[in-house]
């Protein structure tokens, strides 16, 4: 593990303050939204502002992403010729949602080599991160999950919810179920072919104590990182999905203590192989979050 993405701090593309406000914030991985967040009369604007304001070098935050619009609508071909002007030079990643299929990700795959070409840079340079919002796309996602352009999976549990015919978008024990299953077959697919598994945002941003208590349960899952609409969830992010610097020493220290032996005994209890590769995430998390060995 060479980069944490514990945080993904979604940006409005069409509100310059907030993109002004991103450059200086201390985060993982920022994404300048064009879908969602942004009014069908407003997306135009926001491709502008973004052409303009997107330079890589201008952010604090180490990975750049750009959400574009769905396959099926109207909107993504302007996305794409967004990138191609220029912007494709500036991000990482695209961010692309409400994928059904591995054909959607094919499609998109042969839309990011002609902005490569445009712009430039290698085929293959920017990745797809894809964001899993319908019972179709989960269905699929583990073929979602093995394509080679394919860096993450995130859940969309709103869109989720509403693909499935949900009588609510508000999280009860009911829709909590539902959202569990989603998650666990996001996590397995992911972890399946070595790619990021992450959660999607906690739209309650004022609550600390509620997104405290879903990035816990997310992260005992085992998933990465988590969406995030607002900065002031950043710190508490990176608290929950980071090891503490005990937790890391006594990584390092079962690991030096094992080093290859079939089971020890550590404090009356078992430790085997499945153990060490625990063991071994923890000490890969702490040196990513800049812990020394």
């Amino acid at each position: 593990m060479t980069m944490l993405r514990r945080s993904l701090l979604s940006v409005p593309g069409d509100k310059e303050a907030m993109i002004a406000k991103a450059q200086f914030l201390v985060v993982d991985s920022l994404f300048f939204d064009l879908e969602d967040s942004v009014a069908p009369q407003s997306k135009a604007a926001a491709r502008n502002l973004l052409a303009q304001s997107v330079k890589r070098d201008a952010f604090s935050s180490p990975f750049i992403s750009v959400r574009v619009n769905a396959r099926n609508t109207s909107y993504v071909g302007d996305d794409l010729a967004l990138l191609s002007g220029g912007l494709g030079r500036e991000i990482d990643s695209i961010i692309f949602p409400k994928i059904n299929s591995v054909d959607d990700c094919n499609w998109m795959d042969a839309e990011l080599a002609s902005v490569e070409k445009a712009v430039g840079i290698a085929v293959g340079t920017i990745a797809l991160d894809a964001q899993i919002e319908t019972a179709q796309g989960l269905q699929n996602v583990n073929h979602i999950a093995a394509h080679p352009r394919v860096i993450s999976l995130s859940f969309g549990p709103l869109d989720f919810l509403a693909d499935v015919g949900a009588p609510t978008l508000h999280i009860n024990e009911s829709t909590q179920v539902i959202i569990n299953h989603a998650l666990a077959q996001i996590l397995i697919a992911a972890r399946a072919n070595g790619i990021e598994a992450l959660d999607g945002p906690t739209v309650d941003y004022k609550n600390p104590e509620t997104f405290e208590r879903s990035a816990l349960a997310i992260y005992g899952m085992g998933f990465d990182g988590k969406w995030l609409i607002h900065p002031s969830q950043i710190e508490l992010c990176h608290k929950v999905f980071t090891p503490t610097l005990e937790e890391f020493k006594s990584a390092i220290a079962l690991l030096k203590e094992y080093e290859g032996q079939g089971v020890i005994v550590r404090d009356q209890v078992m430790v085997d192989a499945a153990s060490i590769r625990m063991a071994q995430v923890v000490m890969s998390r702490g040196v990513a979050a800049g812990f020394t060995l």
